[in-house]
């Protein structure tokens, strides 16, 4: 199954659980968002007319960064080092705060970087969380959403995907607030049933409205491509087309859409009055690549394979 379908199925699974994962489910959302003028900004620079015909393919983006970084996993010891690649830093902010009596963590994700005016394709907010050097991470949709960006020294580019966290969501419990769900059959079920499964649900969140004590510390770390995908990608957003890991499903309601290639895979459901209500599409990859395929100056493209930056610690203590 496509990742992203993935993801929304995860959408509807946290419905059904009420643990929403904040990784995938955040970073899908985040994709159909329009972005920040700041992240779609671009250098300006003198070309030499010279360019190639290039085109933006998810699956070959996706393969390029595959066997990179291998995230720890739930209950290991992890005390990694801050790195950059290819002159890219993440950067990442973490605010602990009570919401109406419940501990929730504010995580802000950027990039820093001290090349000028450098554009690249990076993850959305990939985090990794510890309590005292043991990774307690949620286990959920922690997967690479690549998103274009621009980085520009001195300053912080965001990645506008803020992410939370509270103690039921992290991995060292959230198997048992999955098991209260697990197996539940919501076509069959009664309301008094429904009722009694959050009424559980309810009491194992308040269980864990507060923070396990300890040092934590959070991690953003991300593939950093250049070369060719990140060229194409300035290209395209240049033309104001962003969100490119969810293109093949919100393609809709873009200015791509007035392209009868796109058109074909896509449904309208509207009122009894012909007004639109919503647009369904699912545009096959060869047929975006071809909607997509653009004259890239060769002087956008750095040869320069994926590498995984990752941040400094933002590091708060719980007592």
């Amino acid at each position: 199954m496509r990742k992203f379908l993935l993801a929304l199925a995860a959408i509807a699974v946290a419905l059904a659980s009420a643990a929403a994962g904040w990784f995938g489910v955040k970073a899908w959302k985040a994709s159909q968002d329009t972005p920040d003028p700041q992240q779609t900004s671009v250098p300006t620079e003198t070309t030499s007319g010279e360019t190639v015909a290039l085109t933006f393919r998810l699956s070959e983006v996706e393969a390029s960064v595959d066997g990179l970084f291998d995230a720890p996993a739930c209950g290991e010891t992890w005390t990694p080092s801050s790195d950059t690649a290819n002159g890219v830093l993440p950067k990442v902010d973490a605010s602990l705060r009570q919401v109406s009596g419940v501990d929730t963590v504010t995580v802000v994700p950027g990039y820093t970087t001290e090349t000028a005016g450098l554009g690249f394709l990076a993850s959305e907010g990939s985090i990794i969380v510890t309590r005292d050097d043991v990774v307690v991470t949620p286990g959920w949709g922690a997967e690479f959403v690549p998103e274009y960006f621009v980085a520009t020294p001195g300053e912080t580019t965001l990645t506008q995907n803020n992410v939370e966290f509270t103690g039921s969501t992290l991995c060292d419990v959230a198997d048992e607030l999955n098991s209260i769900w697990e197996g539940f059959d919501w076509s069959t079920a009664t309301e008094d049933e429904i009722a009694a499964k959050q009424a559980e649900t309810a009491a194992f969140n308040a269980q864990h409205e507060q923070l396990p004590a300890g040092t934590y510390r959070v991690y953003q770390y991300s593939p950093i491509i250049l070369g060719e995908p990140a060229a194409i990608a300035r290209v395209l957003s240049e033309e104001g087309i962003t969100g490119l890991a969810g293109l093949q499903y919100n393609i809709g309601y873009t200015a791509l859409y007035e392209d009868a290639r796109v058109q074909e895979h896509c449904t309208d459901q509207v009122d009894g009055d012909g007004n639109l209500l919503s647009r369904s599409c699912d545009v096959p990859e060869d047929v975006l690549a071809e909607v997509l395929e653009r004259e890239v100056p060769v002087e956008y493209i750095a040869d320069t394979p994926p590498a995984v930056a990752i941040s400094l610690a933002a590091e708060f203590t719980v007592e």
